[in-house]
């Protein structure tokens, strides 16, 4: 797949993300194997609602001195303010955020190999990016969380099932926050700027707590 351009927030930041990645090649000795993925990825698959960071994903917390203003001039000469913590570098401009994190691949098939800005680029598939989501911060709901995992329930539903026990970690605790925490999050949802997919909060929901029933069931019934 190739990448069609249209002026978009997140083109002026990937730039940045393809130089730095370059300079773990260059100064690293090794060719990063890094991976493009999160909301702005599931944007471009399913034209859902704007998204304009760039998330990028390393195996590696070494991969993250080289990304990092702290330590390197070229970062450094793209922006000097950011967040840095143990597992990930967050460059901040003035157009949005360029996001470095070190967190391995979870699923068997996490990535899928298009062509952004003339270079083959491993974008994640939707199933990786909502495991991701859910398996590392699924305790912490967000309401764009509730909408992507939606939207690839809605339109990708049978690919979720092979990562189940990434997506049922936190599930009782990603239900109980989107019903539970309902006010505080009914009012971010309200704020997505959505493009393609026009599902309400309790649409959402629906799909979300039918996609846990269903994969707990499965799973249960494989234990027997």
């Amino acid at each position: 797949m190739t990448v069609k351009l249209r002026g978009d927030p997140w083109e002026a930041l990937f730039p940045h993300a393809l130089t730095l990645m370059e300079e773990v090649k260059t100064h690293g000795g090794i060719e990063p194997l890094w991976t493009f993925g999160g909301g702005t990825v599931l944007m471009l698959r399913y034209d859902h609602r704007m998204s304009k960071d760039i998330d990028i994903f390393v195996p590696d917390p070494q991969y993250l001195g080289f990304v990092t203003p702290r330590l390197s001039d070229v970062a450094e000469a793209i922006t000097s303010d950011y967040v840095e913590q143990g597992n990930f570098v967050k460059l901040v401009l003035d157009s949005g955020e360029v996001d470095f994190v070190a967190s391995p691949n979870l699923t068997d098939d996490p990535f899928e190999v298009w062509e952004i800005m003339g270079r083959p680029v491993r974008v994640e598939t939707a199933t990786e990016i909502v495991a991701k989501k859910l398996y590392h911060r699924g305790d912490r709901a967000t309401a764009r969380d509730l909408f992507d995992l939606a939207v690839v329930v809605e339109q990708d539903r049978d690919a979720l099932e092979g990562a189940a026990p990434f997506l049922l970690r936190h599930a009782a605790a990603f239900m109980d926050q989107v019903v539970g925490r309902r006010p505080i999050l009914e009012k971010q949802f309200a704020q997505i700027e959505r493009r393609q997919f026009a599902r309400s909060y309790d649409d959402c929901v629906a799909l979300a707590k039918d996609l846990f029933a269903t994969l707990d069931s499965t799973k249960g019934q494989s234990d027997e």
